[in-house]
């Protein structure tokens, strides 16, 4: 029986890799083996999160090798976390490989993966034509769409309009706003986008300074990182039925 698939998704800036990394920490406390893959063909960007490396003959163009038989083995487990492993472009990596990526490779990866974990979790790209992304979005079970409020947000938004009516996506998005952190009014942009959110994530002010040092906000404890995490579990809950994860 295959595995549910998320997609995470958002313009620039939007928080979306941050809440999909601390998304799948919540969803392995839960009994569950989860797959987290990332769409940036640039550069190892998960790893950086969870202070792990992906040497060469694992990561996502080993994953996308039509002669890999066994996919998992392609995926790295997230140290001390067993439920828990992520697949992206290698640390040592000189990007010259993002070309060879197709659609059909990457909706057969999904599939094979999708045999092997629980949950995938896919940290989509602001960018419509990234292949990972978009197989990802075509794929999913549900998207959640992250917001963080501002004038670049909102012309992301429109235009991706297109997209997500031929690719018949609108229905299967939660949108989810970042909480203001001063930037920009909040209630100007739930006004300027009319869309109805499902969740709204606390800002973390410290978050960038604790990814750095390779530890998910998920792990750290600070009471913005608890009201952050807090509501992370909660919508684990709702992907999972209400299950309670492990303490």
């Amino acid at each position: 029986m295959s595995g549910k698939i998320y997609t995470v998704w958002g313009g620039k800036c939007s928080g979306k890799t941050t809440f999909a990394a601390n998304l799948s920490c919540a969803l392995s406390k839960r009994n569950l083996l989860v797959g987290l893959i990332s769409s940036n063909l640039t550069y190892g960007e998960l790893q950086i999160l969870f202070g792990q490396a992906v040497p060469q003959e694992k990561g996502l163009f080993a994953a996308l090798d039509k002669d890999s038989f066994n996919i998992g083995e392609k995926f790295v487990e997230c140290g001390e976390n067993k439920n828990l492993f992520i697949l992206s472009v290698p640390t040592c990596y000189s990007g010259l490989l993002c070309d060879t990526v197709t659609l059909q490779g990457v909706e057969q990866m999904l599939d094979a993966a999708a045999l092997v974990f629980d949950i995938l979790l896919v940290d989509g790209a602001s960018e419509v034509n990234n292949p990972v992304s978009g197989v990802g979005l075509w794929l999913a079970d549900k998207i959640f769409t992250l917001h963080r409020p501002s004038i670049a947000a909102q012309m992301w938004l429109k235009s991706i309009s297109d997209f997500t009516r031929e690719l018949h996506i609108d229905e299967k998005q939660k949108h989810i706003l970042m909480a203001p952190n001063g930037e920009f009014d909040d209630k100007a942009y739930r006004s300027m986008t009319e869309l109805t959110f499902s969740y709204e994530l606390p800002y973390v002010k410290r978050a960038g300074e604790i990814q750095n040092a390779g530890t998910p906000l998920y792990q750290f404890h600070d009471r913005a990182c608890k009201r952050y995490s807090k509501l992370l579990d909660e919508i684990a809950g709702s992907i999972c039925g209400g299950e309670k994860h492990e303490q």
